[in-house]
């Protein structure tokens, strides 16, 4: 029996063609021939004209509002009959309130890159776009309690966007050798594993063919989210491995959610309407 993942991405994908071909691309070499990997973004429009996703990473309360639409998202590929949602950024949005409120496995960027780093390394660091979401992945590392194992949460130098990212998927030998070379200066430290900590980055070294530095790996976090997602329903399916639903995945009554989704939606454009009088 075959496998649906849906892919969710914090980016509107219709404005990153590269970065979704690649997506697709890796997906087919990475997962079984019988999954299927189905992608989605947010709404084109999220972001405003000329707005990169990672600028946003600043803004919380931006950010939040983002949020909404990835568990909306689960919410919607469970009752489409998916049987798990890989969410592909390093903030991990929505992760723990999507796992409180579907059934389905929901798997996540930051999250897997680490369990799967600890299954390969003791010490490994992350390497992100600018200094901005590396303060953020270290906020994380430490709520996850990977401090003892992350030695480094470094950024890009100089910091890049998504949207110069997009322009390399055709093959880009200076971007590898910059990235590379930080990967060296990690390995003099102490480090023996580098994740590439945001999908465009992983998946810019993909498409140049850079698994490792040296004899460093470097990990493929795109590759290890799907493939773990694929783990996950497989041991659902034989044996009957479930989300737990006690402590921070306590599933809300159907009834409330329905109740707060609507009150939200009427708030909102209510407080519209009253800026706008």
């Amino acid at each position: 029996m075959g496998i649906r993942i849906w892919h969710q991405s914090l980016t509107d994908l219709t404005l990153l063609p590269g970065y979704a071909a690649m997506l697709r691309d890796h997906a087919r070499r990475i997962c079984a021939p019988d999954t299927t990997i189905e992608l989605h973004g947010l709404v084109p429009g999220t972001y405003p004209p000329g707005m990169a996703p990672i600028e946003m990473v600043r803004y919380r309360w931006a950010h939040h509002l983002a949020f909404i639409q990835v568990v909306e998202n689960c919410i919607r590929a469970e009752r489409e009959g998916y049987d798990a949602v890989a969410i592909s950024c390093f903030v991990d949005p929505g992760l723990e309130e999507a796992r409180s409120v579907v059934d389905i496995p929901v798997v996540s960027s930051l999250e897997t890159a680490l369990l799967v780093g600890s299954a390969v390394a003791r010490s490994f660091a992350l390497l992100a776009i600018d200094e901005t979401m590396a303060v953020t992945l270290r906020d994380l590392v430490r709520r996850y309690g990977y401090e003892r194992r992350v030695a480094a949460v470094e950024a890009m130098e100089p910091p890049v966007t998504e949207f110069e990212l997009d322009q390399a998927f055709a093959g880009s030998p200076q971007f590898v050798e910059r990235f590379a070379g930080q990967a060296r200066r990690m390995a003099k430290a102490g480090v023996d594993l580098i994740i590439p900590a945001e999908g465009v980055i992983n998946t810019v070294l993909v498409r140049n063919e850079c698994s490792a530095v040296d004899e460093m790996p470097v990990l493929d976090s795109y590759g290890a989210l799907l493939g773990f997602a694929e783990l996950l329903v497989h041991l659902r399916r034989r044996s009957g491995l479930r989300t737990a639903r006690g402590g921070a995945y306590v599933r809300p009554p159907a009834d409330l959610v329905r109740h707060l989704r609507r009150l939200t939606s009427g708030f909102l454009d209510k407080v519209e309407a009253q800026a706008t009088e």
